[in-house]
């Protein structure tokens, strides 16, 4: 369902106008009283569907009728429950100089229309996400067939010079080519695997660059299983390579890491290169973690890119928990 804060605002100016439209008609004694009665019946509504949905579907849209059932029950409910309170907030009889049937009947209208209004903006919410994903497919098919040729470039040199390297590197490439594909084929995934497919992409990397690239990926082991949009992270890491170690002669470090702070995931790709203003960036890749995340946590995560002043690059998600 849709952000509840979000929903209380939206539920909130739909009261507001219903009252307003309920005075205009000579319906109720005063603004007031019907500002009161809408605003409980309302928020009682709103409380019943959202309540039921999440009980219900924790974690998917419901079916069509199945939803038209919660939405009944939730305008039965929300009718009797805010019509009470509103009665008592007033002092007021409960069908005191009004007619319990026609405000049913307002109920029934409003509750239908805010749920149509809830569900088609859900279901644009998705196609955005589908669009966003795709994209994402689109662009690691682009980038993926680089990486790979560079890789195996790399492993048909260390044949003739190094055997010994070159089954490391491909043990390697095995086991990030087998956490790729699986990455890309499902819908979600957890830190633990975001984090094992980075180690797989840097363990490649660190035997291209040899000691002009170190890493550290810290995972504590309680947030290990928490969800997130597979291979978000990657193109943040890739980034930090291409326009921040490599350009840089030394090389340096990148530094992967999670941690919670006051209800809120906190994810952070540091590097100690040149700056990714330097390296002659596109920006593409943060582009792309900006629309998926904007997509994926309805607006409620924030992506902050920058400089260091130290030197460097990070970038931080914060995403709610």
């Amino acid at each position: 369902m849709q952000g509840f804060p979000f929903a209380l605002l939206a539920v909130a100016a739909f009261n507001t106008a219903i009252a307003g439209l309920l005075t205009l008609v000579a319906y109720g004694s005063s603004l007031r009283e019907n500002m009161v009665f809408s605003h409980c019946i309302g928020f009682s509504v709103l409380l019943a569907i959202h309540f039921g949905w999440r009980l219900l579907w924790p974690a998917a849209r419901p079916p069509r009728a199945a939803l038209l059932g919660l939405v009944a029950f939730g305008v039965l409910a929300g009718w009797l429950g805010g019509s009470a309170l509103a009665s008592a907030l007033l002092g007021l009889p409960w069908t005191a100089g009004r007619s319990p049937y026609a405000a049913l009947a307002v109920t029934i209208a409003a509750g239908f229309t805010g749920t149509w209004f809830f569900w088609t903006r859900q279901k644009a919410a998705e196609l955005e996400r589908q669009r966003v994903e795709a994209q994402l497919k689109l662009l690691q098919a682009q980038i993926e067939p680089h990486f790979l040729f560079n890789t195996l470039a790399n492993l048909d040199a260390l044949i003739a010079t190094d055997p010994a390297r070159a089954r490391t590197m491909l043990g390697h490439l095995n086991s990030y080519l087998r956490a790729t594909l699986a990455a890309v084929r499902r819908e979600s995934s957890t830190l633990a695997d975001e984090f094992a497919l980075l180690r797989g992409y840097l363990e490649l990397q660190a035997m291209r660059m040899g000691e002009r690239l170190r890493f550290r990926l810290e995972l504590p082991e309680a947030l290990a299983q928490l969800g997130l949009p597979p291979m978000l992270l990657q193109p943040l890491v890739e980034n930090a390579l291409k326009h921040g170690l490599e350009p840089k002669v030394e090389g340096g470090e990148v530094k992967v890491s999670a941690r919670e702070e006051h209800g809120w995931l906190v994810l952070e790709i540091a590097d100690t290169g040149l700056g990714h203003g330097s390296g002659g960036g596109t920006g593409v890749g943060l582009a792309n973690v900006k629309e998926r995340v904007a997509a994926a946590y309805e607006g409620r995560a924030t992506v902050v890119a920058g400089a260091n002043p130290a030197g460097g690059y990070t970038v931080t998600l914060n995403i709610p928990r």
